[in-house]
């Protein structure tokens, strides 16, 4: 059996990153590597002793996509599954989506269905950012397919691909602390043709978001994050945003230029603003 190694990062959601983890040994894939790397949460996470397991601690939280690229570059396997720890693996995941992988060399990656805890469909596909899908509303769904549909880009929760992949368009961007870099990922997959793959058949389960939640608060979104920050940051002032929503902000900055985030941002909040006057 094809070797497949599983890269998962843990930041403070220990209990999940466990119940991740459990998921992942609970498909009994014959040929695992699990490679899980902490982001110097406060309390260590619990790694299960197993050979097939490595585990790596971080002295300080080095960001999202820097630690998924620490684990690709321990992996040795064929395969690779960069997954969130708040997700679930169902036991079949590996048997249907290795073959869906080696069935077309043209796939670059695989992304899975998502639904909540409670079974509620989540989406896990993002269109790509402009102003036009903005101001349509368009944002990250499930397609209406039965079978696996190409897509513009899946989510980072969970991506499958091959060794061979990885060859050409290379590790995860590091110019972002978080968010965008599973978007720059499928970007670069388009660019030299190959296929970002949506397959409703396999589900997993997504807490969504839990770690970002911790330094996240809501109520600084609207104003701070659409609209205040990117400007302060176009004029180098001084950052007194909470860090979840200055890294969402950067990595938009650096995916679709400052000005077009702008006006995406401006469109969401007066979109927000309207809401509340109904």
């Amino acid at each position: 059996m094809e070797k497949i190694s599983v890269i998962c990062v843990n930041w403070n959601v220990g209990e999940s990153f466990t119940r991740c983890i459990k998921s992942v040994l609970d498909t009994k894939y014959p040929n695992l590597e699990l490679i899980l790397i902490d982001n110097n949460s406060h309390k260590p996470p619990k790694i299960p002793q197993d050979p097939k397991v490595t585990y790596i601690q971080n002295s300080s939280n080095i960001g999202l996509p820097r630690a998924w690229n620490q684990g690709l570059k321990k992996a040795t396997g064929e395969y690779l599954l960069v997954l969130n720890p708040d997700t679930r693996l169902p036991k079949d995941f590996f048997e249907v989506e290795l073959a869906l992988l080696k069935s077309d060399p043209k796939i670059g990656v695989v992304g899975p269905k998502f639904v909540d805890t409670d079974g509620t469909l989540q989406g896990s596909v993002f269109p790509e950012p402009s102003i036009l899908n903005t101001l349509l509303h368009k944002n990250k769904y499930t397609p209406d397919s039965k079978i696996p549909v190409e897509v513009n880009s899946v989510s980072g929760a969970c991506l499958f691909f091959s060794r061979k992949t990885l060859d050409v368009i290379g590790p995860f961007t590091e110019e972002v602390f978080m968010f965008f870099e599973d978007m720059d990922f499928c970007r670069r997959l388009r660019l030299v043709g190959l296929k970002n793959i949506f397959d409703p058949r396999v589900a997993i389960i997504h807490g969504h978001g839990q770690s970002t939640k911790q330094t996240s608060p809501d109520k600084y979104r609207n104003l701070w994050e659409i609209i205040i920050y990117p400007i302060r940051k176009l004029l180098n002032k001084p950052n007194t945003l909470p860090s979840a929503q200055r890294y969402r902000t950067e990595a938009g900055i650096w995916y679709n230029g400052w000005l077009k985030q702008l006006i995406i941002a401006l469109i969401l909040w007066t979109s927000e603003k309207l809401k509340l006057l109904k």
